[in-house]
């Protein structure tokens, strides 16, 4: 019986410490970009998201293209999400960063677009 309480005891205390210490929420990073040929910048984005998903297949990569919105018309906004949080995004970006095709193909963008902001969010759990 004693080992039986403890058993449990010791199932419980690690599925709590497990949802107590436990990071599910995601790290989203924003990038607005302006850009003189969106057309030849989202051909660029396309082949960095092929390669950002050999590097590390948990990062995602999306973009928008501002079409009703004044004078930012145009403007690119590229989010990498990430399913963890703030510190593991940062791992998996200096991971990301520290191939060798990827930091090529990340300075070849200078070329192409002109950066207006880069934020970092983390999720808000509802």
């Amino acid at each position: 019986m004693k080992f039986l309480l403890t058993a449990v005891v010791f199932v419980l205390a690690t599925s709590l410490s497990a949802v107590t210490f436990a990071d599910d929420h995601a790290t989203l990073r924003v990038v607005a970009v302006d850009t003189t040929d969106a057309d030849a910048y989202i051909a660029e984005l396309r082949k960095g998201k092929k390669m950002m998903e050999k590097v590390d297949a948990k990062m995602s990569m999306r973009a928008w293209r501002a079409t009703f919105a004044g004078a930012t018309a145009g403007t690119v906004i590229v989010a990498l999400e990430y399913p963890g949080a703030l510190s593991d995004f940062a791992s998996a970006w200096e991971k990301t960063l520290a191939d060798k095709n990827m930091a090529s193909w990340l300075n070849g963008l200078s070329g192409l677009r002109n950066v207006l902001s880069d934020s970092l969010y983390r999720e808000i759990p509802l």
